[in-house]
């Protein structure tokens, strides 16, 4: 490990002292991102898990990849979550949506298994990018007739707390 000194100039809330554990995780998940693959950081609330990889994202990956970051809650929908991705994607062409040309989205989602389940057990927000993940796309609820919308170079990167507390197991 490198040396470690304090920048002066920030605040103590900024201040991250790296460790053996952090430096390892930041360099396994952008080994993952940078090889198209998504990443799934799970652990005990308080390991650092969002710091790290908003650092990373941020801080550490080449220009050609943007972060899109979104924090789930008990009440999140997937419209919203729809919502708040689709609001990024350009049209590349009929039905082909997705990050400006020559760039890549790693969509972070904090909190992945936050929303609460609804009246059949399903959640979801969790399903909408469990459609994605199978079709790789969803259907654009904002037009009436609800084409299909296929989305291009994103990778999904997520992190979440054990069941328990207000999360729930996935589904």
């Amino acid at each position: 490990m490198p040396a470690y000194e304090v920048d002066t100039k920030q605040s103590y809330l900024d201040i991250m002292v790296p460790t053996f554990d952090s430096i390892r995780m930041q360099y396994i998940t952008k080994l993952l991102l940078l090889h198209k693959k998504h990443v799934l950081s799970p652990g005990p609330t308080g390991t650092g898990k969002t710091v790290n990889i908003e650092r990373l994202l941020a801080q550490q990956m080449p220009d050609d990849y943007q972060q899109i970051n979104i924090a789930l809650s008990a009440q999140t929908s997937a419209y919203q979550l729809q919502a708040g991705m689709d609001e990024s994607f350009e049209k590349r062409r009929k039905g082909i949506y997705g990050p400006p040309t020559g760039k890549r989205y790693v969509i972070f989602i904090d909190d992945l298994n936050m929303p609460k389940k609804e009246t059949f057990g399903a959640q979801p927000p969790i399903e909408l990018i469990r459609q994605w993940m199978d079709h790789k796309g969803w259907y654009d609820h904002t037009q009436k007739e609800k084409p299909f919308m296929i989305i291009q170079d994103i990778i999904f990167c997520s992190s979440m707390g054990p069941p328990g507390g207000g999360r729930e197991p996935l589904t």
